[in-house]
């Protein structure tokens, strides 16, 4: 064993030694650079995450916008319609001052994923919002309900024009037993109308002005919303 021992003591251990060293610090580098790199992944993740959730969030106040407007919009056509008939003095029923919109806006839905964010956000406000895209889509289809029976009754009423789109008609005791019912259940409806016009915007820009504040609290946004004042699209034929 003499060899060996001679071959140790041959070794230059302040080169062994600085062998070593190197590559502890290589080792070191390497996991130092993994573990930034890590990190870093990481980190752009939860940013790419981030704005994925506020694309979500403003999605929903994008749509959430619009059915507040259109009950808006909705309610103030028949407050307008209201507010004509008595300066004209007109004594008829509801239907018979109330004209249909021309053209409605499209139906909003809510997607899974974005209801999901309004949950993260605010649990209560989620629960209000939630099911606002049906209450607008409702509403929408009583308005085109209202406008359909309307036109089916004017079409088949003989109207004496009085200037614009104001017109008398007469019936006999006959005529009226027959048409009398279509004209309480259009009237009916105008009052449905109206209530649900009434409370149904005022709760949607409640939850819309809730929703504002919510996404600019978590996403350090400054959005700023109000109301503008509604122009009346034209009539529909009656």
């Amino acid at each position: 064993m003499s060899w060996l021992s001679e071959a140790v003591h041959q070794i230059s251990w302040s080169s062994a030694g600085g062998v070593l060293f190197g590559a502890a610090i290589s080792a070191t580098v390497a996991y130092v650079l993994q573990r930034n790199s890590f990190a870093e992944a990481r980190r752009q993740k939860e940013i790419d995450k981030r704005e994925d959730r506020r694309i979500l969030g403003l999605s929903v106040l994008t749509k959430m916008v619009r059915i507040a407007s259109t009950l808006e919009q909705l309610k103030q056509s028949l407050e307008q319609a209201f507010a004509r008939a008595e300066k004209d003095g007109h004594q008829g029923p509801p239907w018979s001052f109330i004209i249909p919109l021309a053209n409605f806006p499209g139906r909003v839905h809510f997607e899974p994923k974005e209801l999901t964010e309004i949950m993260r956000l605010d649990f209560n406000l989620f629960n209000d919002l939630g099911p606002f895209d049906d209450v607008h889509n409702s509403l929408l289809d009583i308005f085109e309900l209202y406008r359909t029976d309307r036109n089916t009754l004017t079409a088949a009423m003989p109207a004496e024009m009085m200037g614009g789109m104001r017109g008398s008609s007469t019936f006999t005791p006959e005529e009226m037993r027959k048409v009398g019912p279509k004209m309480a259940a259009l009237d009916t409806v105008v009052a449905g109308m109206v209530q649900r016009t009434m409370v149904d915007s005022e709760e949607a820009w409640k939850i819309l002005m809730r929703l504002q504040d919510a996404l600019n609290k978590e996403f350090g946004l400054k959005l700023h919303l109000e109301k503008k004042p509604f122009t009346r699209q034209p009539a529909a034929p009656v």
